[in-house]
């Protein structure tokens, strides 16, 4: 025993040195020298959304419209319209499947270390939207989930994400909540009366997927959560009574689903969908996340917008279980 524990201790710094480095530097090189067109590309194509936009903390960038009064304004307005009408969003819910996207696109507001990614139509109207908390995975910076983040935002939803890369205990989380709620009160912020404060869900990859597990059982204004080839303790998913999807890939060879992935699952106790992507690897979410993130907003619809025909995605025979491009799933508590 005194053997095997020293075997574990010397493996786990490799592991996880492999995994930082394997975040931090392999998924920038794989965006980079693809030759087929990127996660942040295929969302933009929809959305109209231009990926490669930076900001410096405490600026807001803002999808550029055309110039509907001049020859090139239209034009570029017309190519728009039809780049939409042939171009479907990866959302899995039977009533979009073959309907074409209408997407008005997203801004990203940075500032005290946090980033925060919300449809334009929250500037413009008084309706409270539903918040989405998200957690890094170990290493990995803010930047490398950029497509996912604003496409979960085009669903319909304030996304708020923090520097923070080692995200585990779930506090992290946790403070995002509290700096979306604390914005929802200052009559200076953007998001004045904005934010409902019913309808937060937590939502992370690989260690940020171990995060949603303790934000949510340590806070009660979480109501659900979604782990993505999360790493969470048996004994940190035991107790669990928010709805959680739990997803994973069949090739991830970093956080075994068969050790984590399905273990949290089988330690929830209140409803929880499983379902593993096949061929999908640790780091799929970040550089293929359509192949994702149609699921993780039906699972946040169904949830947080109680949205009925969402909920049928995840039912035993709904299309989740039909969908062949995903295996072994599992429901339970529906």
């Amino acid at each position: 025993m005194k053997r095997i524990s020293r075997v574990k201790m010397t493996l786990l710094p490799l592991i996880l040195t492999a995994t930082i480095c394997f975040c931090s530097c392999g998924v920038r090189e794989q965006l980079q020298k693809t030759t087929e067109p990127t996660a942040a590309e295929t969302v933009a194509a929809f959305r109209d959304v231009n990926p490669e936009t930076t900001t410096r903390p405490e600026e807001t960038t803002t999808t550029q419209q055309p110039d509907p009064t001049t020859e090139s304004g239209r034009a570029e307005t017309t190519r728009r319209a039809a780049a939409k009408a042939t171009t479907k969003r990866a959302l899995p819910d039977e009533r979009d499947a073959d309907t074409p996207v209408t997407v008005t696109g997203v801004e990203t507001l940075k500032a005290d270390g946090k980033t925060v990614i919300y449809p334009i139509e929250a500037k413009k109207t008084d309706r409270r939207w539903p918040v989405i908390s998200w957690a890094n995975g170990t290493g990995c910076p803010t930047w490398s989930y950029t497509a996912l983040l604003e496409a979960l935002a085009s669903g319909g939803y304030i996304v708020i994400a923090d520097d923070d890369v080692m995200t585990a205990d779930g506090s992290t989380q946790r403070d995002s909540i509290d700096y979306t709620l604390r914005q929802n009160d200052d009559p200076s912020s953007v998001f004045y009366h904005k934010i409902d404060p019913d309808a937060i869900g937590v939502c992370g990859h690989s260690q940020g997927g171990r995060s949603c597990f303790n934000a949510a059982k340590a806070d009660s204004r979480v109501r659900c959560l979604v782990s993505i080839a999360g790493s969470p303790y048996v004994e940190e998913a035991r107790g669990v009574r928010v709805p959680s999807l739990i997803l994973t890939g069949t090739n991830d060879l970093i956080v075994l689903s068969s050790q984590w992935c399905k273990p949290s699952y089988d330690a929830v106790k209140g409803r929880a969908v499983y379902a593993s992507l096949k061929g999908a690897v640790h780091t799929t979410c970040m550089t293929h996340p359509e192949k994702v993130s149609g699921y993780v907003l039906s699972w946040f619809d169904a949830c947080l917008k109680h949205d009925a025909k969402a909920k049928q995605v995840f039912a035993d025979g709904g299309r989740l279980s039909r969908d062949t491009a995903w295996q072994d799933y599992q429901s339970k508590n529906g």
